[in-house]
């Protein structure tokens, strides 16, 4: 049974679920005919059939075989003839011609602006990049300390979400009206494609569990449209920084109001955002398809978020999607200002774009209600970057008036390691390994810690174990079949850490986590940057050090895992699957 404070946390995180997850308020400009027969091409289909009638009548053809012509030239051209994007025979044919005359060239794109640090009075410095006359401020959300995730089909609920509505009201600030704020989050179920991250994959199946996830918020400044309070602050360049750290500075104060952290971006933490957007990969040497970009096999497709998917149901069915890393990019900016709409309630447009990293390029948009976006994936790009090299593009604002985003919140941080299930079914998920949780304590039998820990290498741990029963460990080491993943130090090194070997780069954008294990052994001091797990029994002494994250298992029901963190307190039932137990059978069979 949960603690009291657990089930504060709880509520809090039903009420932030269950509010309304697509609003009806957000209206798509574009009319819905046009979505599937644009106006783009029906104008050239209509003067192609306008020419072969005027070919028909030079030949003196009967009226009604004109008309007859005209048809065939319409019902040819317009007629869906297959389930994919485009669908019709004029698409096929446009996309073609587009993708050879519109493509962005990366060996063409415009020198973007250089990352500068601006120093500040009282220390530090902030980041800033000028691109398209528009000054750049970037922030990233700091995660929670040690926060549960309950996850279900279809949502999610966590104790921080970043709620739109308020990204939307930091736009105007007094004197200062900024262009617009995106809010980039890219983020992945696992750390690469190997066999242990493919069986974690297909236990946590349709749940929107991000295991990895960063949130940045990308602030654009238009000079020439804060004319008076750039003056006002001394005008020219002088000024035109200050408004902008100022405007920066409001917006992470009013996230502060919420209890949510942030950290305003150096010039060098802004170059680095833009390579893990692209993940590690210059710019020219992507090589683009007409569904997605390509790179060392590969595939980077973007979709265009339908507005039905605007909601928290629709967020959650896209991270649920399995992938190498997500990246979902939704962008506000202030609206067109009318006299009846009230001063609350501001209008606001949004667009929104999801990249999937995937091994194979798609045929199909993996979530009704993504729009493909074919021959414009390197604009589609380039428009997600914090370094914005070509203009707005390729994605429809949906248009209403601020309030119609309420309800929309995106988390965020990513859930961190599936343990078990609640009472009700539903998935809970903690960070256990990493940054942020530096010292872990399992205190049950050793099958317990050998899931956590198989489900940790699927997370991009590098693991190393000291034990004194290495023979335990042995059939599980043999199985994973990795030494960068799972390794054993010396026999009698359990009093100190031996050298580990290098951890193998992982393909996606997140850094391997260094894992040092203490079974049967009392931990050393922490090494630099690795997460301490210590492995003990109920009777033995606890660590020196107060564990970030404890899980216990009841002796008397062995798949009962008490959760205790900083903040909450929960029981789940761990599930162990028959995949797992290839890796730690032998294990289970000997605790029980």
């Amino acid at each position: 049974m949960n603690e009291p404070n657990s089930e504060s946390a709880h509520s809090a995180r039903e009420r932030t679920e269950n509010r309304n997850t697509v609003n009806a308020a957000l209206r798509d400009p574009e009319f819905w005919l046009f979505r599937h027969i644009p106006l783009r091409y029906m104008i050239p289909l209509a003067l192609f059939a306008a020419l072969a009638a005027w070919v028909a009548t030079a030949f003196d053809a009967p009226a009604a075989v004109i008309a007859i012509v005209v048809a065939v030239v319409l019902i040819a051209g317009a007629a869906p003839v297959r389930r994919r994007h485009p669908r019709n025979v004029v698409g096929m044919i446009a996309r073609a011609i587009a993708f050879r005359r519109r493509r962005v060239r990366p060996d063409k794109l415009p020198a973007g602006g250089e990352a500068v640090d601006v120093p500040l009075a009282e220390g530090g410095s902030y980041g800033v990049r000028w691109d398209n006359g528009l000054l750049i401020t970037m922030m990233r959300i700091d995660p929670p300390p040690d926060a549960l995730t309950l996850l279900r089909r279809g949502s999610l609920s966590t104790d921080q979400v970043l709620p739109l509505t308020e990204i939307g009201r930091c736009l105007s600030q007094f004197d200062i009206q900024l262009a617009s704020i995106d809010v980039i989050s890219t983020g992945a179920r696992t750390a690469s494609n190997g066999i242990v991250a493919r069986l974690y994959d297909s236990i946590i199946g349709p749940l929107p569990a991000i295991a990895h996830r960063t949130v940045w918020l990308v602030l654009r400044l238009d000079p020439l449209a804060n004319v008076r309070a750039v003056d006002n602050r001394g005008g020219g360049a002088t000024g035109t920084l200050r408004t902008a750290i100022i405007a920066t500075r409001r917006v992470a104060n009013r996230l502060a109001a919420l209890d949510i952290s942030t950290s305003v971006l150096t010039a060098s933490e802004m170059n680095a955002a833009v390579r893990v957007l692209t993940r590690g990969v210059a710019l020219e040497d992507f090589a683009e398809t007409p569904h997605s970009l390509v790179h060392d096999g590969v595939h980077l497709t973007s979709y265009e978020i339908g507005p039905e998917l605007i909601g928290s149901r629709g967020f959650a069915d896209i991270w649920a999607t399995p992938s190498m890393s997500t990246t979902v990019t939704v962008r506000l900016r202030p609206g067109e200002q009318r006299s009846a709409q009230p001063e609350d309630s501001p209008p606001i447009t949004l667009g929104a774009l999801v990249r999937f990293d995937t091994e194979a390029e798609p045929t199909a948009p993996p979530v009704a209600g993504l729009r493909p976006l074919p021959g414009r994936q390197f604009r589609a790009l380039l428009d997600c970057l914090p370094a914005q090299f070509t203009g707005h593009d390729g994605v429809s604002d949906y248009r209403g008036p601020l309030d119609a985003l309420d309800g929309i919140a995106l988390p965020t941080a990513g859930c961190g390691q599936l343990i078990g299930a609640d009472e009700l079914g539903q998935g809970i998920a903690v960070p256990l390994i990493g940054e942020g949780t530096r010292h872990l304590e399992v205190i049950g039998k050793l099958d317990l810690a050998q899931q956590v820990i198989l489900r940790a290498i699927a997370l991009g741990a590098h693991v190393v174990v000291h034990t004194d029963r290495p023979e335990a460990w042995h059939s599980m080491v043999v199985n994973v079949g990795d030494p960068y993943a799972l390794s054993l130090a010396p026999r009698f090194a359990g009093t100190g850490h031996s050298p580990a070997p290098p951890a193998a780069a992982t393909p996606g954008p997140f850094p391997a986590a260094t894992v040092i294990v203490f079974d049967g052994i009392a931990p050393t001091a922490q090494a630099g940057g690795a997460t301490i797990v210590h492995v003990r029994a109920p009777h033995a002494p606890a660590s020196a050090v107060d564990a970030d994250v404890v899980l216990i298992q009841d002796p008397a029901a062995p798949n009962s895992i008490t959760v205790r963190t900083s903040t909450a307190t929960t029981t789940v039932t761990m599930v162990t699957t028959p995949d797992e137990m290839r890796y730690i059978g032998e294990s289970l069979v000997a605790a029980r």
